[in-house]
Order: structure tokens, then sequence, then C-alpha cells
């Protein structure tokens, strides 16, 4: 297991950097080597000339991809050693495909998808021999940082309720000076917060103990209705990623409904904010949201 040198550690499965590894090597990264994470998101701005006036017309701008690099070097130790660490460095992304960059300060660990970018990862081995720099380019399509601790809220409907008077056994007991009204068998908002400087989304994940009709998510603040059409049964999960990074917002069991959807104002959590979603529908049934924080 990497051994922490200085703060933070850059982890990306089971290499890090500003760490000892398991083979004797230090990866440290340079002054400025993660501005590409250190630094701000930038911004997409969409304009276009006006033809018979000064200025331009603009639209909505919106968070940037995250295109930059890690860089810093690498003491082996000896030649032989280098040229096992090069080959673990050049592993890192072995097909192609994307893995989570970790950023862990001490305080507040953040995390980002990432891939190689379609520059060189590059090695500069050192006169000695025993170590060299490097440079290992990243693309993240999603800018944002998230929390690595998942936040969750959960809501729940009844087909009836616990709420009430008992008068199975002959009327009421005032032996103890009062009324007893019970506890409710339903709670059905979801209590929603984003401590970050960047808007986030849940994942909501759907079950019953019998059946579920047109479960469906209202947000009083802005009136958006997010809407299923369909129901769903004991042992069946319905999942929505109201994330727009996602490929299959809509899944039951594992396969695409997202055409079920009647409404999609899809649940977001702006910076700083925080959201009461009322859950609602025909029958029984409990959602679980997850997310994380998100920031720039």
């Amino acid at each position: 297991m990497p051994t922490q040198v200085i703060l933070p550690v850059y982890t990306i499965g089971s290499w890090s950097a500003n760490a000892d590894d398991d083979f004797g090597c230090r990866w440290v990264i340079e002054p400025d080597g993660a501005s590409f994470i250190t630094d701000g998101l930038g911004r997409k701005t969409h304009n276009s000339e006006r033809p018979f006036g000064s200025g331009a017309y603009r639209s909505r701008s919106y968070p940037a991809a995250r295109s930059g690099a890690l860089q810093g070097w690498c003491d082996a130790g000896t030649r032989e050693a280098r040229v096992a660490a090069r080959k673990r460095l050049m592993s890192v992304f072995p097909d192609g495909g994307q893995a989570l960059l970790v950023v862990d300060d001490g305080i507040d660990p953040q995390q980002i998808t990432v891939e190689l970018d379609a520059g060189v990862p590059r090695c500069a081995v050192w006169a000695d021999g025993a170590g060299f720099g490097w440079q290992l380019p990243l693309y993240a399509a999603d800018g944002r940082l998230l929390s690595t601790t998942e936040r969750s809220a959960r809501a729940t409907l009844a087909t009836g309720s616990t709420d009430g008077l008992d008068w199975a056994n002959g009327g009421l007991d005032w032996a103890n000076g009062g009324l007893d009204w019970g506890s409710s068998g339903s709670n059905n908002v979801l209590a929603l917060a984003n401590s970050g400087t960047a808007t986030t989304w849940p994942l909501l994940t759907v079950t019953t103990p019998s059946s579920l009709q047109n479960p469906a998510w209202t947000d009083p603040v802005t009136g958006g209705v997010l809407a299923y059409t369909g129901t769903i049964v004991a042992g069946q999960t319905l999942r929505i990623d109201c994330s727009p990074f996602t490929t299959s917002p809509v899944t039951l069991d594992g396969i695409d409904r997202t055409g079920a959807l009647g409404a999609a104002k899809f649940i977001s959590l702006p910076p700083g904010s925080s959201r009461a979603i009322q859950f609602t529908g025909v029958g029984a049934g409990t959602t679980v949201a997850t997310w994380r924080d998100a920031n720039n």
C-alpha cells in the first residue's frame, strides 16, 4: 500500500503520486504539476456576432470538460527499478477506459473520473538512469470534483397508515392522561442538500414490498416533476439517474425504461442548496436517493 510523502496524494487504481509505492519508488508531483485539478473549472461560452449592431448575442454558458496533465518525477533508486516503475505508469490505463482519480488532501478527499487524453504519456530518464520525469495527460468529460463520501436520503409510501385511534379493544383508555395516535406509516419527503460549489444530481433507487404504480417526485421550489409511468412489483428495482452524464437514465432491473418517463424534470441540487423532494405514487414503496457534493 502506498505511503504518503506529502499532501495531497493523487491515486489512480494501484498507482499513487506524492507517495512511496510498494516497490520502494518515490513518486512526486512537481509544483503546478496538477494545475488542471487545482485550478477552477472553465466555462463554455456560446455567442454570435450581431450583424446590425454592436456586440454579440449570447446564450447560457456551461461548465467545460477538464483537460490537462499530471506531471512530476519518480526516484526508483536503480536502473532495474526504474524500468519496472515506467511499466507500472504506462499500465495505469491499459485498455482506453476510464478510472477514478482520487485526490486526498487529508481534509476533504475528492474524486473525478478521468481517462488518458489524446496527448502522449512521457518519461524523461535521468542521467544516472535511476529515475525519470513523467507526464500523464488526462481528460475528464465531467469536470466536477465529487466528494468521496456518498450522501443519502430515504422517503417511503405506505398502502395504509398506522395513524389513528384503536377502537378494537372496546373504547378509549384515558388512564394515561391523553390519546395516543401512534406513529406515521410513511415519510414521503427526500431531504437533499449540496454543500459544494457545483451542481450535483442524485441517483434514485426505488423498491416496493408489494406493488407501486406511477411513482413521481416533485420539487416544490422549482415546480418540476419527475414521473415514471408503470408498475413496480416486489423484487424489482427501478433506478433513475438524474445526472446528464449517464447514457441510460432510467432502468428497471437493468433494462432501459427511459421511454416510460411521463415527465422528465430531473432533480438537480445547485451549489449550496437544499431541497425537500416529495415522493408520491399508488401503493407502497421506498425511494433512496444517493449523491455526492460537487465542486468546480
